[in-house]
């Protein structure tokens, strides 16, 4: 199980776990937090579940897949944290990490 704080875009932070092998969105969604849109279902073909992820110390996440990047390249507020939920992979090296959800761009329904 990976244990882990989201901050939504309003600044409210919630404590938040979620079983291994679940991505990042489905445990978010699971946790009542619905900001994150996912308009493609969790399929990587959008960037609507673009989060900010700070990995605990000594933490280390699977890299940023080829076509995630090109999907994140599409987000005008990437940075070097930035990821997909429906990417990433809950592990127990994960846990501890703080997610941030990416402000909203035009564009996203």
């Amino acid at each position: 199980m990976a244990h882990f704080t989201v901050e939504t875009r309003s600044g409210a932070r919630h404590e938040v776990t979620g079983r291994d092998g679940a991505t990042l969105l489905k445990a978010i969604r699971k946790a009542g937090i619905e900001e994150l849109t996912a308009q493609c279902g969790g399929g990587c073909a959008c960037a609507t579940c673009h989060v900010f992820v700070t990995l605990p110390e000594g933490g280390t996440a699977p890299p940023v897949s080829p076509g995630e990047s090109r999907m994140l390249a599409t987000s005008r507020n990437r940075t070097l944290a930035s990821r997909l939920a429906c990417q990433l992979k809950l592990e127990t090296a994960l846990d501890g990490m703080l997610v941030v959800l990416a402000p909203e761009e035009a564009g996203d329904f």
